[in-house]
């Protein structure tokens, strides 16, 4: 049973409300496309866990889409805190739960093994733990027999985890070119389910011919959603860059609200299809870094 689906389709199957895991890694892989078809479909009070972020939760905070973010960082890098999220938070719009990477991965790996906790060392002596004395959500505690003290990480339900990869075939079994080197396997094993994006898809005898290089095994991939250029303005290494260019007319429209209010519709939200959108920024073949 084909489990390819349109990024309509896809976007639809989550519901408001719902726990999004957002796949990438800064300006890295985001699956933009999937994100953009959720700002499109106008979804609501979405929690979001994002290790290492950026355009994808501003995208969705500048939609209305987020009532929660649970990060490391969501940032544009050299161009410093994504700038919609960072006032969403200032403001009081957006609730912010703050972690080490770690601290977040040590969660969502409780969540996979079905344990209460990870325990970490990671985060001892910081404020980190402070910022969640309320919830327990990262927490101190001391071993018993060995009088050693460790922080203990509680599980974090994830409802639909949303990566990006370069190719999958029609059961689902996805590849990430070269060998993927940082956390969306973590989102991916703690999720209920799973939607991929993916630059093509390709017969089932290109996973075969190598299966040792398999990303993610079909079992793991409940829908594939076709999107070249899916991750535009970031970047699919080795395939494209990401877009310098669009990063800072992005970030140079949010300094005025109405002119970012037309740019957020001309260049991201307005075109109807993922063609249009790329179409609209001038992008045909590839991004440029």
């Amino acid at each position: 049973m084909s489990k390819v689906t349109t990024l309509e389709e896809a976007a639809a199957s989550i519901p408001d409300g719902a726990t999004v895991a957002i796949g990438g890694l800064s300006m890295n892989s985001a699956p933009m496309a999937l994100v953009r078809e959720l700002v499109r479909q106008q979804k609501k009070d979405l929690d979001l866990v994002a290790i290492v972020a950026g355009m994808a939760v501003d995208w969705l905070v500048a939609g209305g889409c987020v009532r929660r973010v649970m990060s490391g960082l969501v940032s544009f890098e050299g161009l410093g805190l994504a700038p919609n999220f960072r006032a969403a938070v200032q403001s009081g719009q957006v609730a912010i739960e703050e972690y080490s990477e770690h601290l977040l991965i040590c969660r969502l790996q409780a969540q996979s093994y079905n344990l209460p906790f990870m325990p970490t060392k990671a985060g001892l002596g910081t404020d980190v733990l402070g910022l969640h004395a309320e919830s327990g959500a990262v927490r101190e505690e001391k071993d018993g027999p060995t009088g050693e003290h460790y922080v203990a990480c509680t599980r974090l339900p994830v409802d639909v985890a949303l990566v990006h990869a370069h190719e999958a075939d029609e059961r689902g079994t996805t590849r990430v070119n070269p060998k993927l080197v940082w956390m969306d396997n973590e989102i991916v094993n703690a999720a209920n389910r799973t939607v991929a994006s993916v630059e093509r898809v390709v017969d089932t005898a290109a996973f075969t011919a190598e299966p040792e290089r398999t990303t993610y095994p079909r079992f793991m991939i409940d829908t594939v959603a076709p999107a070249p250029l899916g991750t535009y303005p970031c970047s699919c290494f080795p395939e494209y860059g990401h877009d310098s260019g669009f990063f800072m007319e992005y970030a140079q429209a949010t300094r005025d609200r109405e002119t970012f209010t037309r740019f957020f519709q001309e260049r991201v939200a307005g075109p109807e299809t993922w063609e249009d959108f790329l179409a609209v920024n001038s992008v045909a073949t590839g991004a440029s870094a």
